[in-house]
């Protein structure tokens, strides 16, 4: 009887793709927020419109209240926590855009992780404040390594802690702060046109920036931004 030789080993299967962040240029992250917008303006706008008129709402009611400083101080309190209520949701449905998610009106009041973000927050703009005391310079410094902390909570929710959410936005955006200055320098300038625009170009041009910044956090956490539009 003839002996077979046994067959070759099986080719080993190929190794994963490495992970980590990719390339971040100001361009790509502008042209996707103009992009996206654009292709989706019904619902975008209905959004923004529904964050402009609650903030407007909560402006006109709190000029309307009387009563001492304890009152006025309250009544800026709660203006200041539903404004950080939009701005979570307003990050939560960028970053649904981002996976082809259809963003919902809904989704500006979800509260999770809002805790965390109102904690976050405050620390921040300590932060900040303190950096622009000291020759302004600091102060830019500190927003770039820790603007991200709301995308990581809106991304993650309750799972995530001040300080973690703090310390991986130090760490995605490092060795990539030029680019995040020039996006923020290009977006701010945007934004001005959209101010010039007797106002209302606002509603368009921060639903831009903020889509803008989402595509950044996605790419600088070494995720793949969907471009497609949602069915």
């Amino acid at each position: 009887m003839t002996m077979e030789p046994p067959p070759p080993p099986a080719s080993p299967p190929p190794p994963p793709p490495a992970s980590g962040p990719r390339e971040l240029r100001v361009g790509d992250a502008v042209m996707y927020g103009w992009n996206v917008y654009w292709k989706h303006l019904g619902s975008l706008v209905v959004i923004a419109i529904v964050i402009f008129a609650i903030e407007i709402g909560v402006s006109v009611v709190g000029g309307a209240i009387g009563g001492g400083a304890g009152i006025q101080a309250l009544v800026q309190i709660v203006g200041a926590l539903i404004g950080l209520l939009l701005t979570l949701g307003w990050m939560r449905v960028s970053i649904d855009i981002t996976r082809g998610q259809r963003p919902e009106v809904a989704d500006l009041f979800k509260a999770q992780g809002f805790g965390p973000f109102v904690l976050a927050s405050i620390l921040f703009y300590i932060g900040f404040v303190v950096g622009l005391i000291l020759l302004v310079v600091p102060g830019i410094i500190f927003a770039v390594v820790y603007g991200f902390y709301g995308f990581v909570i809106a991304e993650r929710g309750d799972g995530v802690g001040v300080g973690e959410a703090l310390k991986r936005s130090a760490e995605i955006t490092r060795g990539h702060r030029w680019q995040l200055i020039g996006l923020a320098i290009v977006l701010f300038l945007i934004n001005v046109v959209g101010f010039l625009a007797c106002g209302i170009g606002l509603l368009f041009t921060w639903g831009i920036s903020i889509l803008a910044w989402a595509y950044a956090y996605r790419t600088l956490s070494g995720e793949t931004v969907e471009r497609n539009s949602w069915s």
